[in-house]
């Protein structure tokens, strides 16, 4: 016996929604490891193959800022798709946009042309935007009970990445040697690879959990607009401080670790202690994601979004405080930004996901991720202006204090709306 939904998902009559769900959860982890390892190249490696070619590291690190720019720009488009078509067809559709950006970066090199160089990685963000996305689609047939722990599993497909993406870089080096440029071999890898994330999402990711969802009117039809969304992010008090909190703790974790590796390399560390000190910062990011979850659904996701506030401001000041010379300290510092991401970022979503009505929540989970992404590549871009004007103590002192500011109107506005 099977139930045929409106909307053209089709579950066996003794499928229970959970064992639904558990499925959900493996696709999604299964193809978001396969991105992760892959994209996990695509940011370090187009900064060289831009260097290459043009000979300028303002042009190389303008190449790397223009993924995040693509991810910007096709957030919101995605999140349309996806009330539209579904989730699958919403991710999918970002992967394969991905994989042809990289494509793109490839032909780019070949014939020496930047600005297809720079095209191919505005696609590329779309891929970035998709693999957002997905910690969503985890939560769409969630109970509210376990909307943490459905998003916090999902953490650990960014583990295999973080472990195994340089060794993958060095593995893929010989694609096309003597053929193609140099550093551009791993990018067809990560073309094909995104390829197959797109492929992968869009054949196991069945039933889709979005149309499932709302054929058992658990989300509404409804298609608003885009304004609709914004409107909701602005006038609606817990999902603007969910947005608010997912700004400021994605933009600080960006901006102190992107400048933490020149901050020690200004205290002499050698490469392979830069490497050890920003593994040690990834763990932190990712390994507790799944009791990250569990704890947000068990003592409430606005206390773990003040525990990551809290876990930032920490950090800030611990960084603020060490010297470039002392790696442990400077380990210590970035390993609480870690931890206070995992916990800010996840508990952020899962309020933002609680607190927005249904019939807007993917548009609504769209535009948070547009501002999210906006914030976090402006924040980028300022902060090597900032470590020249300040130092890399007063970025760690500024982003500190912006974070205390959050935290400090989170628990007023949470203490605001508890029962007596």
């Amino acid at each position: 016996m099977s139930v045929k939904p409106a909307d053209g998902e089709t579950v066996r009559g003794d499928e229970s929604l959970r064992t639904v769900q558990r499925r959900v959860i493996r696709s999604l982890l299964l193809v978001q490891a396969v991105f992760s390892l892959m994209f996990a190249m695509a940011g370090p490696l187009i900064s060289l193959i831009a260097e290459r070619l043009t000979g300028s590291a303002g042009k190389a690190g303008l190449a790397q800022a223009m993924i995040y720019c693509g991810a910007v720009l096709f957030s919101v488009p995605l999140a349309s798709l996806s009330m539209d078509r579904g989730r699958r067809t919403g991710i999918a559709a970002g992967y394969l946009t991905g994989a042809a950006g990289a494509a793109a970066v490839v032909l780019g090199a070949v014939f020496s042309t930047y600005v297809l160089l720079l095209v191919g990685a505005v696609a590329l963000g779309a891929a970035l935007a998709a693999g957002a996305q997905a910690r969503y689609a985890a939560t769409d047939l969630a109970s509210a009970d376990r909307l943490g722990r459905s998003m916090g599993v999902l953490s650990w497909s960014s583990i295999a990445a973080a472990v195994l993406g340089p060794a993958l870089t060095g593995a893929f080096a010989g694609i096309g040697r003597g053929v193609l440029p140099e550093f551009s071999g791993p990018y067809v890898a990560i073309a094909a690879g995104l390829a197959i994330s797109g492929m992968l999402v869009f054949v196991t990711l069945r039933p889709d959990p979005l149309l499932l969802a709302r054929s058992l009117d658990r989300e509404t039809k409804a298609r608003p607009k885009f304004r609709t969304a914004l409107a909701a992010v602005a006038g609606d008090p817990p999902v603007r401080r969910a947005v608010l909190s997912l700004m400021i703790v994605h933009a600080t974790m960006i901006s102190l670790m992107n400048m933490a590796s020149i901050h020690l390399d200004h205290g002499a560390a050698t490469l392979a202690t830069i490497g050890v000190v920003i593994s040690v910062h990834t763990a932190a990011m990712f390994l507790p994601g799944p009791l990250v979850g569990y704890l947000s659904d068990r003592i409430g996701a606005h206390r773990m979004l003040l525990i990551g506030l809290a876990l930032e401001v920490a950090a800030a000041i611990t960084l603020a405080a060490t010297p470039a010379h002392d790696p442990f300290l400077v380990g210590l510092g970035l390993l609480l930004l870690g931890a206070g991401w995992s916990a800010g970022y996840l508990s952020g979503s899962v309020l933002l996901t609680a607190s927005t009505r249904s019939g807007i929540r993917t548009l609504v989970q769209g535009a948070a991720d547009f501002l999210v992404l906006l914030t976090s590549a402006g924040g980028a871009l300022l902060a090597g202006v900032m470590v020249a004007l300040w130092g890399y103590g007063g970025l760690s002192l500024f982003w500190g204090a912006v974070v205390a500011i959050v935290f400090v109107r989170i628990a007023t506005a949470a203490r605001r709306t508890s029962p007596e």
